[in-house]
């Protein structure tokens, strides 16, 4: 079976002040279908340009971005792709946010209203459907941003440090009801963080790169049991992954 996302010797550029600018310099990596993929990395490694890239948004690049099967640079892919900051509209309660993927791709009416109000119970949204944003706290304004992006098309979501913004406790919470969602679903995720502690926990593999040109130096397998409870954070296995990843990231 075909990687959901393959990307071979990518390397991005950009002109500033006259002089080319490495943004990423041959990155290779392969996701597999229904896996969760962290990509961990200091700041302005690139990480979020790669996500531009693998959604169609980027297409002057060398190399090969594969979503699916289909080239990007050919294709635009069906992605799911969120922001850490939620954008959600302040003038459209949560319904109408959540619907809003749905309106531009022109499916709105062929939905069924009970698949609607079905995930927004699974959500937990089901008591805040006519809320809007500003009577919201940040992580239900989180899920609502991440059930907007779980309806859009595709089988690929891009979460670009989600819960970055949360405070302590509302991260840890939103994390365990992430993974509770994605094992019922399965969709491939490649999610970035700066949290090695958040990477272990969620994910599959741990991708982590490098310093700008952005590349990836290492990857490791995550071989924990899922599903997975908060208390196996304490466990040396556990302990022992964060300690290699560090290390990754300091050479």
């Amino acid at each position: 079976m075909e990687p959901a996302v393959e990307i071979i010797n990518l390397s991005k550029s950009y002109i500033l002040n006259n002089k080319e600018l490495k943004a990423l310099e041959n990155v290779n990596l392969s996701a597999e279908n229904g896996k969760f993929i962290s990509i961990i990395g200091p700041s302005g490694c690139g990480k979020s340009t790669l996500f531009r890239i693998i959604a169609g948004l980027e297409k002057d690049f060398t190399g090969s971005v594969f979503v699916n099967g289909c080239d990007v640079k050919v294709t635009r892919p069906y992605i799911a792709y969120m922001l850490q900051k939620d954008l959600l509209l302040p003038w459209r309660n949560v319904r109408q946010n959540i619907l809003l993927p749905l309106e531009l791709d022109g499916s709105l009416k062929n939905t069924d209203t009970g698949f609607v109000q079905k995930m927004l119970s699974e959500f937990g949204l089901e008591d805040f459907a006519d809320a809007y944003p500003d009577e919201l706290s940040g992580g239900m304004r989180q899920r609502v941003a991440f059930l907007r992006t779980w309806l859009m098309k595709g089988s690929v979501m891009l979460l670009d440090e989600p819960f970055g913004a949360l405070d302590a406790l509302t991260r840890n919470r939103m994390q365990d009801w992430l993974l509770n969602i994605w094992e019922k679903h399965r969709k491939t995720v490649l999610f970035i963080t700066h949290d090695i502690e958040e990477a272990v926990y969620l994910s599959d593999e741990v991708y982590v790169m490098g310093p700008r040109p952005g590349r990836i130096i290492d990857r490791l397998n995550i071989e924990l049991e899922r599903p997975r409870k908060r208390d196996i954070i304490y466990t040396p296995v556990f302990i022992e992954y964060k300690k290699y990843l560090m290390k990754s990231l300091t050479i």
